[in-house]
């Protein structure tokens, strides 16, 4: 069955650091797991790089658009093309969930952009020109009062895309589904998107992580060479923080520290204890943190979500080294 993270470790056992085959094998097994759940009717849906927002609307009231986030935090303000997109549609109520993208000139989203918006409570009409947003909505919630969350998925998927019909504006997209997951994986992969939302075409609305709506993200490993570490705190405080890391071309490619079992964290302590000191490759400012730079002469290999606008590893994960 999909998961969230399918594991690799025979690949990782048979590649060792080569981290083009490790993410070729990964793909592989994707595709064989996505060709199981089209043969069971499930459907897909992008994953995006954004920020997820729930909007409501209630023709009846003074302010008719509230937008939120997930724990009800209020970002009407925060989003004023989104609120103006659906001042066009007039009448009923509704409440829809979707997530706010920053979409670059070179049309990839940017998380770090989105993120920049949704957390400015004021923006000012310069940071709005610089980062316009859209929201891409997947689910409708409920229509004209009447809670339809229990409704099977594509029921719901057709009612949405009526109710965005009426919206005349190119802030607001209708998300569609794609039943050829086979299909949907391979233009993950050659697009590099985020991933994929494989669900249960016959289930209702998931508020959270559940069997029936898995994320298929699209993960990469790579081999990175270890120039130092960040101070540990807590239960590392007797180890390290994260591993600095740099790639072939001693480009500094980000923070791994999350993956370590205890033996791993004792070989890296003994590794770091034993290794001279050399001069910083990168500012603590570059990396984000104080650090200490060592002479290790290691590899690992890393695994990530995607890069950052600076080519530095999203969600990096030790894998093996």
């Amino acid at each position: 069955m999909l998961c969230e993270e399918i594991e690799v470790n025979g690949a990782l056992r048979q590649y060792g650091l080569d981290g083009a085959k490790v993410t070729e094998a990964y793909r592989e097994l994707i595709a064989k797991e996505l060709l199981q759940c089209e043969a069971q009717g499930d459907v897909a849906e992008w994953k995006f790089d954004g920020t997820r927002v729930i909007a409501k609307y209630a023709s009846a009231t003074v302010n008719p658009v509230i937008l939120q986030n997930r724990e009800g935090r209020i970002y009407t303000r925060r989003l004023p093309e989104i609120v103006n997109a659906f001042k066009s549609y007039l009448g009923g109520s509704w409440v829809i969930d979707g997530e706010v993208v920053y979409v670059d000139k070179n049309g990839r989203e940017q998380f770090t952009a989105s993120q920049r918006r949704c957390s400015t409570q004021e923006p000012l009409p310069s940071l709005i020109r610089d980062f316009p947003v859209e929201y891409a909505v997947w689910d409708l919630l409920s229509i004209n009062n009447v809670n339809i969350e229990d409704s099977a998925y594509l029921r719901r998927k057709v009612a949405l895309d009526e109710l965005l019909s009426k919206v005349d504006d190119d802030v607001v997209h209708y998300v569609p589904y794609m039943m050829d997951l086979q299909m949907a994986w391979k233009q993950v992969i050659k697009e590099d998107r985020e991933g994929l939302i494989v669900k249960d075409s016959k289930s209702g609305y998931e508020h959270k992580r559940s069997w029936k709506w898995r994320k298929v993200k699209n993960w990469k490993w790579e081999k990175l060479h270890v120039v130092g570490y960040t101070p540990g705190i807590r239960a590392r405080f007797h180890f390290f923080g994260a591993l600095v890391l740099e790639n072939s071309e001693g480009q500094y490619r980000g923070l791994a520290g999350s993956g370590f079992d205890d033996g791993d964290l004792q070989r890296f302590k003994h590794l770091f204890a034993d290794a001279p000191d050399m001069s910083k490759p990168f500012s603590d400012s570059q990396v984000g943190s104080c650090y200490t730079a060592k002479k290790v002469e290691t590899e690992v290999l890393v695994k990530y979500y995607q890069l950052t606008e600076a080519n530095v590893m999203r969600f990096p994960i030790y894998s093996m080294g």
